[in-house]
């Protein structure tokens, strides 16, 4: 088996539309499609090169109860820009734009409509 590279960022969602919506709402990502099957719902976005998945899933039951076990990150050029811009739009923050202790890169880390928690990555 060779490994390639992760496809796909899936978040599922017991109220995925509103999830969807507080992303295209919030981050201005690009909707590239929508399944409404009984068995696969959800909608499909680009973000930059990346694919993520907003979907309904029948296990999953309100708010995210565990969000520091996964964390993925969003690169920008500029995170104390993007910070601004987010915090303008009434996100929520629970990590201010950060200096890396190993590098010179940028974090700033927020929570999604769910709870889940997502980090800006990139320059000052």
């Amino acid at each position: 088996m060779k490994i390639g590279k992760i496809s796909a960022l899936l978040i599922w969602s017991e109220n995925y539309k509103a999830l969807a919506d507080w992303y295209r709402q919030k981050l201005d990502v690009t909707e590239i499609e929508e399944l409404t099957h009984p068995e696969d719902t959800g909608y499909g976005f680009m973000v930059g090169e990346s694919y993520l998945w907003i979907g309904k899933h029948s296990q999953v039951h309100g708010k995210s109860k565990d969000p520091f076990r996964i964390m993925f990150n969003i690169s920008v050029d500029s995170v104390e820009k993007a910070y601004q811009e987010l915090v303008a739009k009434d996100v929520e923050f629970i990590a201010k734009p950060f200096k890396s202790p190993v590098s010179e890169k940028y974090f700033a880390t927020f929570k999604d409509l769910d709870g889940n928690l997502v980090q800006l990555f990139g320059s000052k």
